[in-house]
């Protein structure tokens, strides 16, 4: 029998902290070779998207598969015995790319930095702003968007949530020339970060469009950090033009795990992107999983 979990019943079951402990034995169990991953599948040009991924460790695949405009639907399946355990409304995937940015922050930023600059003000803006505030001793955060009214209603809630001096700039170099850390998140067609920008000591982190950062961006980093080599399309045309160097770019759950060292971030470019592959959600879906069949939730279902 699997277990039929309604988006609304199972929403508030996880938090940031919750999510990031899992994530980080995700990131781990990459780096040891227990996780599969898989790019992801467009279909129906490009309106339905679909991930995939399998955790050997938690015995656990699936997939997410989400309609443009629309919600997100996970199934989650036993490895060993092939079952189907679980097919839930998924209402996790801001919370995965917050997760996943903390613990980047965590072990790539500097540990002193304060000030953020936040390029981009849409729907991701808030959850990677969150986990930066909650890792890192930030007084400041420049924001910038296109558009002006965007950037500067973003500006007034940020600042009434966190309670931090939030200021809405006028262009990105303005917000990066103040910045520790740069966030990026964007749906712009072009490049929204150029490497021309960027200085030594900055810790840069994008979960956008994968055409956000320019080639400079990448070609002036000292550590390029992913959650997945295998997905991201512009590291591996930059590697096949031979721009880069395919060793150079390094997973983050070998970062996490101590496996590859990190350079001094102090006087570093440092460059992280979620790839947005599958078993991240995965991981988050097994937890709610488990943590719903615990208080009793949801509706056992037969697909016999």
């Amino acid at each position: 029998m699997a277990l039929l979990l309604r988006r609304s019943e199972i929403a508030g079951l996880l938090d940031l902290k919750q999510a990031m402990r899992v994530l980080e034995q995700t990131f781990r169990d990459q780096a040891d070779g227990k996780v599969k991953q898989v790019p992801p599948l467009r279909f129906m040009n490009r309106g339905m998207r679909m991930v995939v991924g399998g955790l050997e460790a938690r015995n656990k695949n699936g997939f997410r598969v989400s309609v443009t405009g629309g919600k997100s639907l996970a199934l989650l399946f036993e490895i060993s015995s092939g079952d189907l355990i679980s097919v839930m409304g998924y209402p996790f995937s801001n919370l995965r790319i917050s997760a996943t940015v903390g613990l980047a922050i965590d072990r790539l930023a500097d540990p002193k930095a304060k000030s953020i600059a936040l390029i981009g003000s849409g729907r991701l803006a808030m959850p990677i702003l969150e986990p930066a505030v909650a890792v890192r001793p930030i007084t400041r955060v420049f924001v910038y968007s296109r558009n002006s009214k965007n950037r500067e209603s973003f500006a007034q809630k940020a600042s009434e949530k966190f309670r931090l001096s939030i200021t809405a700039v006028t262009s990105p170099q303005q917000a990066i020339d103040e910045a520790d850390i740069v966030l990026v998140s964007t749906n712009s067609p072009v490049a929204a970060l150029l490497g021309q920008w960027l200085r030594p000591g900055l810790s840069i982190f994008g979960v956008g469009r994968p055409n956000e950062f320019d080639d400079a961006v990448y070609l002036r980093a000292d550590l390029i950090s992913v959650t997945s080599k295998q997905l991201d399309q512009p590291l591996i045309r930059l590697s096949q033009e031979g721009k880069i160097a395919w060793d150079s770019v390094v997973e983050f759950g070998a970062v996490l795990s101590g496996k590859l060292p990190v350079p001094d971030s102090a006087s570093s470019i440092i460059v992280f992107r979620d790839s947005q592959g599958g078993y991240g959600d995965l991981a988050l879906a097994a937890l709610a999983h488990e943590e719903a069949r615990k208080r009793g939730l949801g509706q056992e279902i037969s697909t016999e």
